[in-house]
C-alpha cells in the first residue's frame, strides 16, 4: 500500500479540520434547531471508519499495484506532471597497468531522460443535508458503503493501470505503461491453459519465464503474478512426476525452483498469463510514483442547504524502467 508522507497527511487532515471549523461557524449563524439545512461536522470516528474501508479496499483490489508499491514507491509533488528517470549509456575503457599511469582520456556517457506522467484519479461521494440530519437524529453512522463504492472504482482503475497502463494520458509524448504493454518487456508463449495444465507443463512455463529473463541479462529471483483462478488450480492440484508419484501440489513444486522468489495471485491478471519482475525488491525495475494515496476529503459547503460532498482522490503511476539499450526485468508470458 502507498504510504502517506507528512505533507500529504497534513494536507488531508487540514482539509478535514477546516471543514469542521466552518461547520461550527455556520451552525452558530443559523441557530440551534434549524428547520431547513444543517451544519453537521464529521467526527473523528467517522473518518476512521472511512479510512479503514479505504485500507480494506486497497488490500483486496490492488494485489499487483500494492506488491509493486511495497517494493518501491517514490513520493512526488502534486505539481509534478511528469517524473523523469535517466537512461545512461556505457562509456570509457579500463586501463590496466602496473604503475597506475593513465593519460586521462575519458568518454562522456550519453544520457537520455524518459518521463512518466502522474495522473489524478477523482470522483465524489454525495449526501443530502436531510440525509445527514436523519443520521444525526437517529444516532446513526455516516454511510461508509457509499464511500466504499466510489473508492473501489478508483482502486480498480489504479490496478488496471499497473497492468495495462493509461494510453489516454500523454504529456509531451510521455505516457504510462503497464506490465502487459511495457514496450521493453520480455515476452514468451508458453502455450498452455494454466487452469488445467499438468505439473510438468507448469514447470515448462516457468523455465520459459526464466529463459526470457536470462536472455535479457536478468539473473535475479523473479516475482510472478498470475490469475487467481490459475493460482488456485496450481495450489489444489497434485504434482505428479513421470513415475506417477505424488510430490505435493503443483504450486509447492514450482516454489522449489530457486529462481522463483514468489507467485502472487491476482484476480486482475488475465487467465493464462504470467507476468514477472526480476529482483523486485532491488528497485531497479522502477517505482510507484505517488503524489497522493487513495483518500477522501470534504468539499466546502457555503449554505446550510448545500449537499455534503466528499472528494475521493489518488495521484499515482507505475514508472517501469529499462536501460539505455532496452534491457528490462519485466516478463510477459501468454498461451498464444
Amino acid at each position: 500500500m502507498l504510504i502517506f508522507t507528512n505533507e500529504q497527511q497534513q494536507s488531508i487532515l487540514g482539509a478535514r479540520r477546516v471543514f469542521n471549523e466552518r461547520m461550527a461557524r455556520l451552525e452558530e449563524t443559523q441557530g440551534a434547531r434549524p428547520i431547513e439545512g444543517n451544519a453537521i461536522a464529521i467526527p473523528l470516528d467517522a473518518w476512521r471508519r472511512i479510512d479503514s474501508r479505504v485500507q480494506t479496499i486497497a488490500r483486496t483490489r490492488l494485489q499487483v499495484f500494492n506488491r509493486l508499491a511495497a517494493a518501491s514507491q517514490t513520493p512526488v509533488d502534486i505539481a509534478d506532471l511528469v517524473n523523469y528517470y535517466p537512461q545512461v549509456s556505457d562509456s570509457g575503457d579500463v586501463t590496466v597497468t602496473m604503475d597506475g599511469r593513465n593519460d586521462g582520456k575519458a568518454d562522456q556517457a550519453i544520457t537520455k531522460f524518459v518521463g512518466t506522467p502522474v495522473p489524478l484519479f477523482t470522483n465524489a461521494t454525495r449526501f443530502g443535508w436531510r440525509q445527514m440530519a436523519v443520521l444525526r437524529k437517529g444516532g446513526g453512522q455516516i454511510d461508509t458503503a457509499s464511500f466504499a463504492n466510489a473508492q473501489r472504482k478508483i482502486a480498480d482503475k489504479m490496478e488496471d493501470m499497473a497492468l495495462n497502463g493509461l494510453s489516454s494520458v500523454n504529456v509531451g509524448g510521455d505516457t504510462i505503461y503497464g506490465l502487459r504493454n511495457f514496450p521493453q518487456r520480455n515476452t514468451f508463449i508458453h502455450g498452455f491453459t494454466l487452469a488445467t495444465a499438468t505439473g510438468a507443463q507448469w514447470v515448462t512455463a516457468m523455465k520459459q519465464a526464466i529463459a526470457a529473463a536470462m536472455g535479457d541479462n536478468q539473473y535475479g529471483r523473479i516475482t510472478l503474478f498470475i490469475n487467481q483462478g490459475d493460482y488456485t488450480a496450481a495450489d489444489t492440484t497434485d504434482y505428479v512426476n513421470g513415475s506417477n508419484v505424488t510430490q505435493g501440489t503443483i504450486l509447492q513444486r514450482l516454489m522449489t525452483i530457486g529462481q522463483i522468489k514468489e507467485i502472487v495471485p491476482a484476480a486482475s491478471v488475465p487467465v493464462n498469463e504470467i507476468l514477472g519482475v526480476v529482483d523486485l525488491e532491488a528497485g531497479e525495475w522502477g517505482s510507484i510514483l505517488t503524489a497522493m494515496p487513495l483518500t477522501s476529503r470534504p468539499k466546502t459547503r457555503l449554505e446550510p442547504e448545500d449537499d455534503y460532498v466528499f472528494g475521493n482522490i489518488a495521484a499515482a503511476a507505475p514508472q517501469f524502467r529499462s536501460d539505455y539499450i532496452g534491457q528490462s526485468p519485466f516478463l510477459h508470458g501468454t498461451s498464444a
